[in-house]
């Protein structure tokens, strides 16, 4: 949601901030283990069931990084990642 030209959680109704970007940078390592799996697994699969998971993985990766881009750029215009001096 945006607001003012800021960017809200609509979860959380919270500015989005660094906290945010963090979560979806986590989440876009589940990658990494969804192909563990499929590599665990690959000897109980056939060739097409093999290609179709690949292909899904492929395009919900996708979802997940642009996700996280996004937030990035939410977090940038909300000014998220302005320097402090003590």
């Amino acid at each position: 949601m945006i607001s003012n030209e800021l960017h809200y959680n609509l979860d959380t109704n919270k500015l989005i901030d660094r906290f945010d970007l963090e979560e979806a940078i986590m989440k876009a390592w589940q990658t990494s283990d969804d192909i563990k799996l499929i590599y665990e697994s690959i000897d109980d699969m056939n060739e097409d069931e093999t290609m179709n998971i690949l292909l899904g993985l492929h395009k919900l990766n996708e979802r997940r990084l642009n996700k996280l881009w996004d937030t990035y750029e939410q977090v940038l215009q909300n000014g998220g990642f302005k320097c402090y001096r003590y």
